[in-house]
């Protein structure tokens, strides 16, 4: 059977109305690898530790590594990665908050729960973000950005674009008038599988039909 939706949602599908500019960061030994689907500038030489955002609803993939080798022994921490998705107020300054381990012994242990450990901070106010936090363990994330998303694509876990801002323009806009769930399904799958530059060529032609 098949499922209805609003032209709302349908609006929104492939449109971000954020508002207001915020920052993420995640300090070593975490790194971020992914900004709402897409790779950051990090590399083998070089690690990405804040991005700037929009206000606004956002997804983030974190990777943790240290070096916890002695002279005896080689110990290079790798987890698995983690996903953080929150919905950013305007002129937010973001960034997760956790008790590092110090040893490789606690480390392990901490690498088991980090999900749960790792809670998102407005350094603004010292306060809690609520964010919803969870782990991509391998071999399904594997260690790349491309493997993170694709898994997150394959159980529907990716970032869609929608925020709150963006569907109340669309329901005020366009009320409660369905289509058909087929449709708004198809539009999500070949957003995400679009580059950025085709993505902002939508977003044009988009605002051009309304």
């Amino acid at each position: 059977m098949k499922m209805r939706v609003t032209l709302a949602a349908l609006a929104v599908a492939g449109l971000s109305f954020g508002a207001g500019a915020a920052t993420f960061e995640a300090q070593q030994p975490y790194q971020i690898l992914l900004v709402d689907g897409e790779k950051t500038d990090h590399s083998v030489m070089r690690s990405v530790h804040a991005v700037d955002i929009s206000g606004g609803k956002h997804q983030f993939a974190l990777s943790f590594s240290k070096d916890f080798s002695t002279k005896n022994q080689i110990r290079v921490m790798h987890g698995d990665p983690v996903i953080i998705e929150v919905d950013a107020p305007a002129d937010a300054d973001l960034t997760i908050s956790y008790k590092e381990p110090i040893n490789h012994q606690a480390a392990r242990q901490f690498l088991q729960n980090q999900a749960e450990e790792i809670t998102v901070i407005d350094k603004r106010t010292g306060q809690p973000v609520e964010a919803n936090i969870f782990t991509v363990y391998r071999p399904a994330g594997v260690d790349t950005a491309r493997g993170i998303q694709e898994h997150l694509k394959e159980t529907r876990q990716a970032f869609n674009g929608r925020t709150e801002a963006a569907v109340a323009a669309a329901q005020a806009k366009f009320g409660d008038a369905a289509v058909n769930a087929d449709s708004l399904e198809m539009l999500q799958h070949w957003w995400n599988e679009a580059d950025a530059d085709t993505r902002r060529a939508f977003q044009i032609w988009m605002i051009q039909q309304q």
